[in-house]
């Protein structure tokens, strides 16, 4: 079961990564299709975290939950999917809504890192 949780943390880390190309990418050509790769790396986050927390709660793997941590990593992923969404939806909405999550993107990781 580790090197299924290994697999896992690996497409956390590209959902994370998309996201934050999809910010570049958007910040250097706004025509190019940075809200899908935002939109998918935002679903992958939210999925991939879930699954992890799934096989760490089980006790398959010898990683510790802590529940608080994980409902403020959630929270903050769903909305993040919610924005990548409307902006995929939208793709002329403001500057803000892009800022908006890149930065929550950062803070979670801020979270995943520092918590």
């Amino acid at each position: 079961m580790e090197i299924v949780y290994d697999l896992l943390v690996v497409l956390h880390l590209l959902g994370m990564a998309l996201i934050v190309a999809g910010v570049v990418m958007r910040l250097t050509a706004a025509s190019s299709p940075s809200a899908m790769v935002m939109l998918s790396g935002a679903g992958a986050q939210v999925i991939t975290g879930v699954a992890l927390t799934g096989i760490a709660s089980a006790g398959l793997v010898d990683n510790e939950v802590d529940n608080t941590k994980i409902a403020v990593k959630l929270g903050i992923a769903v909305i993040v999917l919610v924005l990548a969404h409307i902006l995929w939806r939208r793709p002329q909405a403001g500057p803000g809504l892009l800022y908006t999550i890149a930065g929550l993107t950062l803070v979670n990781i801020g979270v995943a890192v520092f918590w």
